[in-house]
Order: C-alpha cells, then structure tokens, then sequence
C-alpha cells in the first residue's frame, strides 16, 4: 500500500462526523430541485460521511474507496439499500465501473494524497465517467496557506470544553515545533512559479504528505483536462471569484465538461 492510503486505513476509527462541509451543502441546494434523477460516483467516500447524506437522496450511488477498512466502515452505514454500491478501487483507474454518472464528488481534499502525477490521471478518469451534462466536485488545499500557522488550531466541536482546551495547550508546544519544521522546509519562491507544492500535512499526526494548489493553476490544470469552471467556494461556502487571495486551507471546484 502507498504510504498515504496506508494511514487512510489505519485511521477509519476516527471518520465518524457524519455532516456536509459548508461548501458542499452549497452544492447540494444546487442539485437539489433534481436530486432524484442523478446518478452519483462518491470517490474517496471514506467510511460514508457524504454518502449518509446523499445516498438515500439519489437514483444510484456508487462510493469508492482505496482503503479497504473504511469501505467495510461505509457498508455498516451505507450498505443494504438497492440503489447504494461501495466499492474498493482507485480514483486513478475508474474503468471497473460500470456507465456514466451525473455528478461526481472527491471530497475533504481526498485527491491530495494521490501523488502529482496520479492527479492528473483522476482528472482524466473523472472527465471519461462524467455525462455531458454532469458536474463534478472536489475540494484541495490551497497554496495560500502557506506557511502554515504554527498556533494549533481548535476544532470548532470541542472548543468550549475547558479539558480540550488544556489538552491542545499542553500538545501546542511540540505541535509548534513540528510545523516550523515544515515550514523551513517549504521553498515558496519555487512552489509559487511552479503553481503547486507536496508538503506533510498537519492531519494524521504528519504521517500524511498532501498536495497544495494555487487556485489559478487549478483552473488552468482542470481547462488542460477538458473541464470549465462553474464555481469556487471557500471553506465556509461562500463562492468567490479568482484572483482571490486568502490564508483559506482549502476550496471547492464545481466544474463540468467544456463542450465540444
């Protein structure tokens, strides 16, 4: 197993908040008048955190994962209904499955841990099992938020919890010392020219190296690989327009195939 999808299945028992992302419930108000009609792929679905929502709304959906663990965390969830199939596979060789879907989401920035190179492949493959008229989703790290902040940061969930908040005091200080790491690592100049850099992330205890994008380079990337932009959204839902710059860790793509 790659590194990457090694972590991915050693950590299933933490993927438990079942709830969209602001940017996705974005979406989902968009696709929302047709939402029966569609025929969903889920890739990188994980244990079934976007797939309890939108499973049980869709024609068909078919969720993929290359980490065999959390597939069989997703069946718990997720298997038993007609219309649901999850699947192990890789985002990088879709041809196993069968016909063409309406919309196809990559979520919580899942293509970042596909190397450079494998990216552009899931791309090409997502192009290939997108209707004419589909929309395609994924979210990936922006190289705006570079160099990283070395205050760790509070999960939203527990921050009022008086114990939670000593316990990531007390963590801050080696967690400081591991994001300046990083960051003396980080050879900006270069990753800004070349529109893109790999770093460790600070998820999975660094175990976990991910790519960031600057959003332009994400446009022209997904315009080389036959898809035009319908939106940008920032991590708290709003769209935005490009050149936008911001410290945001991550954004949203809404596309859908260019014609002709």
């Amino acid at each position: 197993m790659e590194p990457n999808q090694q972590v991915f299945d050693e950590d299933v028992a933490i993927f438990t908040d079942m709830s969209l992302m602001p940017a996705e419930r974005a979406v989902l108000r968009r696709l929302a008048p047709r939402i029966g009609t569609l025929d969903m792929l889920d890739l990188g679905v994980g244990t079934g955190r976007t797939g309890w929502t939108y499973a049980p709304l869709v024609r068909r959906y078919v969720g993929l994962d290359y980490a065999p663990r959390m597939i069989e965390a997703a069946k718990h969830r997720l298997g038993g209904e007609p219309n649901v199939e999850l699947l192990v596979g890789d985002a990088r060789d879709l041809s196993p499955i069968e016909g063409e879907f309406d919309f196809i989401l990559f979520s919580f920035n899942a293509i970042d841990a596909v190397p450079p190179e494998g990216r552009l492949e899931v791309l090409d493959q997502v192009r290939a099992k997108l209707r004419p008229d589909g929309l395609f989703q994924f979210s990936t790290h922006s190289l705006g938020a570079l160099p990283f902040d070395t205050r760790k940061p509070l999960s939203p969930r527990f921050a009022e919890m008086l114990a939670y908040r000593i316990y990531v005091m007390v963590t801050g200080v080696r967690y400081a010392q591991r994001i300046r790491k990083i960051n003396r690592g980080l050879d900006l100049a270069s990753a800004r020219e070349r529109g893109w850099d790999v770093v460790p992330s600070m998820a999975h205890n660094f175990q976990i190296h991910d790519y960031y994008v600057d959003p332009e380079f994400q446009v022209g990337q997904l315009r080389e690989h036959g898809f035009e932009v319908v939106a940008i959204f920032d991590t708290d839902g709003r769209e935005v327009t490009l050149p936008h710059r911001s410290r945001d860790p991550w954004f949203d793509y809404l596309c859908r195939p260019m014609a002709g």
